[in-house]
């Protein structure tokens, strides 16, 4: 019996990286909380929102494109938007949490690296179609 491949949309992709980002942060931020407390939790859920609110934003921008106009260059275009896009909210978001919120620092960046790592080792593999 001959298995068929099944490979999610790029729609689909977006949203199971973004949905185990989430689960991570939660995660992270609940073993944190255990391990030293309100404020280290806390500061777990600012550091993986740092990175998983811009990842929303870029994910919407480039996504939205419809594919009846697809072409190379609205593609290439909603790329660079979105990449803009995260990085200027990445800039801003750890800015206002910097600025104006009590963190920790370890928390909040060991939070904000796992969900970084959990996108690159997502993106390699899920859905691998080459």
């Amino acid at each position: 019996m001959k298995r068929k491949n099944r490979h999610l949309s790029d729609r689909q992709v977006a949203l199971v990286i973004l949905i185990y980002q989430l689960f991570l942060v939660v995660a992270v931020a609940a073993l944190f909380g255990f391990g030293q407390g309100e404020t280290a939790a806390r500061s777990a859920l600012f550091g993986g929102g740092i990175y998983w609110v811009p990842q929303c934003l870029f994910s919407v921008v480039v996504l939205a494109r419809s594919t009846s106009d697809a072409t190379p260059q609205n593609i290439v275009a909603s790329f660079y938007s979105g990449a803009g896009i995260k990085l200027a909210s990445t800039i801003v978001l750890f800015v206002v949490v910097f600025k104006y919120m009590e963190v920790s620092i370890l928390p909040l960046y060991t939070a904000y690296a796992l969900a970084l790592l959990m996108q690159w080792i997502l993106s390699f593999t899920l859905n691998n179609r080459y």
